[in-house]
């Protein structure tokens, strides 16, 4: 008469023997996951029949359990140049809704041509500067943030100007890390460089990502970080680095663009960190390039390849890669954060 209860309870004893071994699995599973980023994507909004934004983020979203993508970024000068009827923001917006309605988060950060500061003229309309102060230009954001509001961006944190994209902090967890991105606007101004390196110290274990249009440029030497604001920005990266990047032992990844077409380089910041630089650019008018980033925190790895959805094919430029030896910041556990007795 006992034995079907002592079987039942071998049963329970089972299933919570596997549940627990389930989730030991999901978790070393978790240990790698991907990032996607976009290159500058301003050749892909001109045409109403262009279809690589739309095949770019719909293969994402096929694709996002394969991959364990976590959340995708683009490096700025996602618009070429703004018109009456706003048509390149509108284009923009609609494929983006792709990404809205699979709950896939992503965060942009704004480009020159994201900006008032381009548009050409009345009478010839395109991506050169605007009339009128380029300097003041380049900070009117409004159409931007009309069609990209605070409420698509899912793992905002906060942000630096009331209601504005601009300059914004956002974090998620993947890998068993704690990850804080901060999108930073081009050729900053001194204030907001001041409020990143407030909200990085105040997130000292989580692995910073820093996304800001232009970083790195391509010399005959390599990649080189960018010595000039543009002419009508505010502070160069050079700056950005000196004053953001290098100071902080947690800040591990920038991506960027504006620049050449793809590079990488390596620096140590002053805690002897090593800081992994990425640039994607490319200006493609034929296909649709997306930068899968690979992060494995357990292998200490990152693994990186351009893949073109449209095409169906990897760049075959040396963008492939893998990075070992990477040392991230460990996730903070309950001992980490609980008070001590006084």
């Amino acid at each position: 008469m006992r034995r079907p209860r002592l079987r039942a309870c071998w049963v329970l004893a089972l299933g919570i023997w596997l549940a627990v071994a389930g989730v030991a699995m999901g978790a070393a599973e978790e240990t790698s996951f991907t990032i996607a980023v976009a290159p500058d994507l301003q050749q892909e909004v001109l045409n109403p029949q262009d279809t690589r934004l739309s095949n770019r983020f719909q293969w994402l979203v096929d694709h996002r359990d394969e991959l364990g993508l976590k959340c995708f970024l683009q490096v700025g000068d996602f618009l070429n140049w703004d018109t009456a009827d706003h048509a390149q923001y509108e284009r923009a917006s609609a494929a983006l809704q792709i990404l809205d309605r699979a709950e896939l988060p992503y965060i942009l950060t704004l480009g020159n041509h994201d900006t008032q500061a381009t548009g050409g003229t009345p009478e010839h309309p395109g991506g050169s500067a605007r009339p009128g102060n380029t300097h003041d230009n380049q900070r009117i954001t409004t159409v931007f943030n009309s069609y990209f509001p605070l409420s698509r961006f899912k793992l905002l944190g906060g942000v630096w100007e009331a209601g504005k994209i601009d300059n914004a902090w956002h974090t998620f967890h993947a890998g068993g890390l704690d990850w804080l991105v901060i999108n930073l606007e081009l050729w900053p101004r001194a204030g907001a460089v001041a409020w990143a390196k407030t909200v990085v110290e105040q997130h000292p274990a989580h692995n910073v990502i820093l996304l800001t249009h232009s970083f790195l440029t391509p010399s005959p030497k390599g990649m080189l970080i960018q010595q000039s604001n543009g002419g009508y920005g505010d502070n160069s990266p050079q700056y950005v680095f000196d004053e953001l990047v290098k100071p902080y032992p947690n800040v591990r990844l920038v991506f960027s663009g504006h620049a050449g077409s793809h590079g990488y380089r390596m620096d140590k910041g002053d805690s002897g960190n090593a800081i992994y630089e990425f640039v994607q650019c490319y200006h493609d008018s034929r296909t649709n390039p997306v930068r899968l980033l690979t992060i494995d925190t357990q292998a200490g790895t990152i693994k990186s390849r351009v893949f073109c959805p449209l095409s169906n094919e990897y760049k075959d430029d040396g963008s492939s890669f893998e990075v070992s030896g990477v040392q991230w910041v460990p996730a903070r556990t309950e001992a980490d954060v609980r008070p001590t007795a006084p």
